[in-house]
C-alpha cells in the first residue's frame, strides 16, 4: 500500500479517472464518513494522525477534480508526472531517441547557430535544440510522455494557452532532459518570461 502522501487525487477518493461529477460527490461523501472524528471503521487500521491527514487530503482531491477547470489542469499533471529521462549521454536514452529521430536533416540547424553560451531559454531555443538532434515534436512527446500540443506550445511560447505555472515547470524539466539540456536551468529562465508574459495578459487554458 501507497504511503499517503504519495497517493493521487483519484487515489484518496478511490476513484477511477474519467469518473463523472456526480461519481466525485459520492466518493467524496463516502471518504468523508470513513475518515470522521467518530467513525468506528477506522479506529483499528489508522495510525494517530493518518485519519486527520486523510481528511486534509480528501478535502484537497475534492476541491482539485470537483471543478472542470483545476481537474484538466490535474489530469495533464499526471500525465506529465513520469521518472525523468535519462541523460542523452546514457545508452539506453540515446537508443530511445535514436528511435524517434527523424529522416529529414534538412531541417536541422548547424552547431553554429546555437547560443549555448547563453543562460536565456526561450521557445525558439528549445525547437533549435530538438531540430539539433533530430527529433519531432512527436518524438519528444513518446520519450518524456508530455502532450504534444503542450510542446508545441512550449516552443511557439503560447503562454496564455498553457495549463499552471506548476505543471509547465514539469513540462519544461522532462523537454530538457530529453534534449539534453540543463532542466533546472531552462526551467528557471523560461518561467522567467512565462511569469512576465502571464500576468501582462489573461490566460485562456481551458484544460486537455
Amino acid at each position: 500500500m501507497k504511503p499517503l502522501t504519495d497517493l493521487d487525487h483519484y487515489e484518496v477518493l478511490e476513484i477511477p479517472r474519467g469518473t463523472p461529477a456526480e461519481g466525485i460527490d459520492r466518493a467524496y461523501q463516502l471518504a468523508k464518513a470513513t475518515y470522521a472524528d467518530d467513525s468506528l471503521a477506522g479506529y483499528s487500521v489508522f495510525e494517530p494522525g493518518d485519519a486527520a491527514t486523510m481528511r486534509e487530503r480528501i478535502e484537497t482531491a475534492y476541491r482539485a477534480l470537483s471543478d472542470a477547470q483545476t481537474r484538466a489542469a490535474y489530469d495533464a499533471q499526471l500525465e506529465a508526472k513520469v521518472e525523468a529521462p535519462a541523460p542523452v549521454q546514457d545508452e539506453y536514452a540515446i537508443e530511445s531517441l535514436a528511435l524517434v529521430r527523424e529522416d529529414n536533416a534538412s531541417e536541422i540547424e548547424p552547431v553554429e547557430a546555437f547560443d549555448e553560451d547563453s543562460s536565456d531559454y526561450d521557445g525558439a531555443r528549445l525547437r533549435r535544440s530538438r531540430l539539433r538532434r533530430g527529433l519531432e515534436i512527436e518524438g519528444v512527446a513518446k520519450v518524456t510522455k508530455v502532450n504534444p500540443t503542450y510542446l508545441r506550445f512550449l516552443e511557439e511560447e503560447r503562454f496564455e494557452d498553457l495549463p499552471a505555472r506548476v505543471y509547465v515547470r514539469g513540462f519544461l524539466m522532462a523537454f530538457a532532459s530529453c534534449v539534453g539540456l540543463d532542466a533546472e536551468a531552462v526551467a528557471r529562465s523560461y518561467l522567467e518570461r512565462f511569469d512576465a508574459a502571464t500576468k501582462a495578459a489573461p490566460r485562456r487554458f481551458r484544460g486537455a
